[in-house]
């Protein structure tokens, strides 16, 4: 059975969000879209949390450092959604920060290149350079990502796999898309059902060619080999479902570790609201890697 604040979640969506997913995504519109989500999401930084903004070297984002953590060698890297275009790192500081300190490690939250002001593979190329970063300070570096981001982690790691480089020790995604056509079966049957987003739309601006088979935009044409272990998390209800269900049938193929939650009654990326299901997500997620 769903918490109150689960329901109260999902009429706010369902009311106040989805109706603008037919908005086109014009910079004005992107632009308010990343306000309001600062704004209906700002955050004070607990006490035991220390922040430090960084760029340098062409790398952005935000440290959010666990103060009296022991796993100094270790890192969580976050890669925030918003369809390439209307996330922002200031928005997912509370999903970011609540992760770090269930499991007790440091994150960095990766400010990187959207729609407008970059196209495909901007905010790859961004990503990549975070990563090399992080590897020459800590040992162990986890992967989180939550829709865009949950894609972004899976394109990283293989273009990490390809160039032969130390790929993440583990990696969890939420709500991941990994055909950026929005054609499969749950775009279309879960529309109604899902109050977050609308199936079947047009694909977003930010790729050029979006129906290219190329795995850096469309995680499916990779059959995941020599993945690390992988924890999935979706909704029942949400129109990308098909792509966690995908992704979990191509990584058992090719023999990955890999664990699949799916939320009854939930949806797109219900992590970002706070709700007991929220909460214990977030710690399924943090004992997952814990676990390595």
């Amino acid at each position: 059975m769903l918490s109150k604040e689960a329901r109260k979640a999902i009429d706010f969506s369902r009311k106040y969000i989805k109706p603008k997913q037919n908005l086109p995504l014009t910079k004005r519109t992107i632009l308010e879209a990343r306000k309001g989500a600062d704004a209906g999401n700002a955050f004070k930084i607990p006490n035991n949390v220390e922040l430090h903004k960084i760029n340098q070297n062409g790398v952005k984002g935000e440290f959010y450092c666990i103060k009296n953590n022991s796993c100094k060698d270790k890192i969580i890297m976050f890669l925030h959604g918003g369809a390439y275009s209307t996330g922002t790192v200031y928005s997912r500081r509370k999903l970011a920060i609540k992760l770090g300190k269930k499991a007790e490690i440091d994150v960095f939250s990766v400010d990187y290149t959207q729609y407008p002001e970059g196209k495909h593979p901007s905010a790859q190329k961004d990503i990549f350079k975070a990563y090399n970063l992080l590897c020459k300070k800590y040992h162990h570096i986890f992967l989180f990502g939550e829709s865009a981001g949950a894609t972004l982690a899976l394109t990283l790691t293989i273009e990490l796999r390809e160039k032969n480089k130390k790929i993440p020790d583990r990696i969890s995604v939420f709500s991941p898309v990994i055909n950026q056509l929005n054609t499969s079966s749950s775009e279309y049957l879960r529309s109604e059902r899902d109050p977050m987003l609308v199936g079947a739309t047009d694909p977003i601006p930010y790729f050029d060619d979006p129906a290219k088979r190329d795995a850096l935009i469309s995680p499916i044409y990779d059959d995941f080999h020599d993945f690390p272990p992988l924890l999935i998390n979706c909704g029942s209800e949400e129109v990308k479902y098909d792509s966690s269900a995908i992704l979990n049938n191509l990584c058992e193929k090719a023999g990955v570790d890999v664990r699949w939650h799916v939320w009854q009654d939930l949806f797109h990326v219900f992590v970002l609201f706070d709700c007991p299901e929220t909460d214990l997500a977030i710690s399924q997620i943090a004992e997952f890697f814990i676990d390595n």
